[in-house]
């Protein structure tokens, strides 16, 4: 019996180590396809030595950066950045350990992510002004941008971005289980547990983007370096939070406009209704709620997002006509 037993456990050990190793074998293939495959559409700028990937389309000043949620790639934003290089220079990009771009340091906190972006657009002469445009929790790195670097915003859109008041109504506990939810990414990820485990990434509308962009972010967002990123943003985005909260940006005149969904989830209106606070960071503000849409707003109504970024722009540059007239 206790042979039979042991050779049942060598077995099983052999069997599970057999496992893993072809899991990990399979997730590297596979990982390592997915950029094969699927050439980056922008230009690789290198960034403190690192590769970053950035998108640029369309002319003209101010120049408007799109930032994405968590997670997300430059092709996130495939269903609106033609329509607005029709009136002026529009730039994606992946932050660093997502889509093209190689990982970045630690801590992946809003603060440091902010100036990361920075110094890709410096690196590849991307010249400010800036018209910020971010969805979701990339709603809250450009806050961060234009906290640190006033100078060199001229307005924002805030594409159904949480407002730091959402913390008092979230359940106790919950960045604590968002911590423990980050493990899975972190350590099945490498394994190739976590493809198969995790939900895909919702696509919103699957008409407003090709078929083709919609699988390559599908592969992208499967890397191991994806997920280890998607695991440290979400390990501290307590902190992004509470950075954003202490540190809002003060906009004054500059123009400001806030998406949210209209299509609520019933129990949290609560946290769509908060976004309204966000116009209080500037003296030019609007906020609209798209109807009918849900979180994914540029995937679902994509000419709401470029209809917002539009009128940001156009009131960024009459304001820097009148002050060029005033002088």
């Amino acid at each position: 019996m206790r042979r039979l037993l042991k050779r049942v456990v060598v077995w099983g050990g052999g069997v599970l180590v057999l496992a893993l190793a072809v899991g990990i074998g399979l997730q590297w293939l596979l990982s390592h396809l997915a950029l094969e495959r699927n050439p980056p559409p922008g230009e690789v700028v290198v960034v403190s030595g690192r590769q970053m990937h950035l998108l640029c389309h369309g002319r003209g000043t101010p120049a408007v950066i799109l930032e994405s949620g968590l997670p997300g790639t430059s092709l996130g934003w495939a269903s609106v950045i033609e329509d607005i290089a029709s009136f002026t220079r529009v730039c994606a990009y992946d932050r660093a350990g997502f889509g093209w771009s190689e990982a970045g340091p630690e801590p992946r906190t809003a603060s440091n992510l902010a100036s990361e972006l920075r110094n890709l657009l410096r690196a590849a002469g991307v010249d400010p002004p800036f018209v910020l445009a971010g969805h979701s929790f990339g709603g809250v790195v450009v806050q961060l941008y234009a906290s640190q670097f006033p100078e060199e915003v001229a307005g924002i859109v805030l594409v159904d971005a949480p407002h730091p008041d959402l913390i008092a109504h979230l359940p106790p506990g919950h960045f604590e289980r968002m911590r423990s939810f980050a493990l899975m990414p972190k350590l099945l990820g490498p394994l190739g547990v976590a493809r198969l485990i995790l939900p895909p990434v919702p696509t919103g509308n699957p008409d407003s983007r090709p078929s083709s962009v919609q699988v390559a972010e599908q592969q992208l967002l499967a890397t191991t370096r994806s997920f280890r990123t998607m695991a440290s943003e979400l390990e501290v985005l307590e902190e992004s939070m509470n950075q954003v909260a202490a540190n809002p940006p003060r906009l004054g005149q500059k123009p400001l406009t806030v998406l949210t969904k209209g299509r609520r989830r019933k129990g949290m209106e609560h946290v769509d209704d908060t976004q309204e606070r966000h116009t209080e960071l500037s003296e030019n503000s609007d906020w609209r709620v798209v109807s009918g849409a849900g979180h994914l707003i540029h995937h679902e109504d994509p000419e709401a997002v470029v209809d917002a970024v539009r009128s940001v722009v156009e009131s960024a540059r009459n304001a820097h006509a009148n002050a060029a007239a005033a002088e």
